[in-house]
C-alpha cells in the first residue's frame, strides 16, 4: 500500500472539490456525504489532475491471481466512499467476519465499516486483530495482509505514540497481545503483495 500525501475530493452535489493534505481532513469532508468521490495520491499534482479528469475511478485491471497460501488475509480500504472498511477472507477471497464478528456489524459486502472518522492504518491494524481471533478460534497457523507498517511495527508494539490518536495505541497494544499468543501456538503473520491480496478492497486513501 503505497503512502499518500495528497487528498483530493468531489462532491456533485454542489459541484465542490479540492485537495487536503491528510486523511483526516479530507474525511471531514466527505464521510457521510452521497456521492462524494475521493482518492490519495503522493503528489499534489497528481490530484490536482485527477480532479480535471472528472474525478473518475477507474476500475482495477484484472489479472490472474497466484497460487495463494492457505490462510487468513486481511485488508482495510475506502474505495465504496463511505469510510474505511475493513476485510477478512481466506486464500480463496471467502469472507470470514462473520465467524469473530456479531452479524449486525458486517455490511451487505460481507465487510464492516468502522462508523467514525480514522485513517486506513487503524482500520488494517482493527483487520489484523479480528484475523488474529480467528487464527486462533480455527486453528490456522498463518495470516497475511499487504501493510508493512501494521505486520513489521504497530501489531509488534512498535508504535510512534505521540504521532497517533489514543485509540490507535489501545487497539495496536491489544493487537500486539493477540499477536504473541497465536506466535506461541506456531503462528506466523506475513506479508503478501496488495495486488495478490484475496481480501483487497481496491483503493487505499
Amino acid at each position: 500500500m503505497g503512502k499518500h500525501r495528497h487528498y483530493a475530493y468531489f462532491l456533485p452535489k454542489n459541484n465542490q472539490d479540492g485537495v487536503c493534505d491528510s486523511w483526516e481532513e479530507c474525511a471531514k469532508k466527505v464521510i457521510g456525504v452521497t456521492g462524494a468521490r475521493y482518492r490519495g495520491f503522493s503528489d499534489i499534482k497528481s490530484a490536482e489532475y485527477w480532479l480535471k479528469q472528472g474525478a473518475v475511478y477507474q476500475e482495477s485491471r484484472q489479472r490472474e491471481k497466484p497460487n495463494l497460501l492457505p490462510g487468513i488475509y486481511f485488508d482495510a480500504g475506502t474505495g465504496r466512499g463511505q469510510g474505511v472498511e475493513i476485510s477478512v477472507t481466506n486464500e480463496k477471497g471467502e469472507n470470514l467476519l462473520n465467524k469473530v464478528m456479531p452479524r449486525k456489524k458486517i455490511n451487505r459486502h460481507e465487510k464492516h465499516l468502522i462508523l467514525k472518522p480514522v485513517t486506513n492504518n487503524y482500520g488494517e491494524l482493527l483487520a489484523l486483530s479480528y484475523a488474529l481471533k480467528l487464527a486462533v478460534k480455527t486453528g490456522i497457523k498463518r495470516i497475511f495482509g499487504d501493510s508493512r507498517l501494521i505486520i513489521d511495527y504497530w501489531s509488534q508494539g512498535k508504535i510512534r505514540r505521540a504521532q497517533v490518536e489514543s485509540a490507535t495505541v489501545r487497539l495496536a497494544e491489544n493487537t500486539r497481545k493477540l499477536r504473541i499468543s497465536f506466535e506461541k501456538s506456531g503462528g506466523k503473520v506475513e506479508y503478501v503483495s496488495g495486488d495478490d491480496n484475496p481480501a483487497d478492497l481496491g483503493f487505499h486513501r
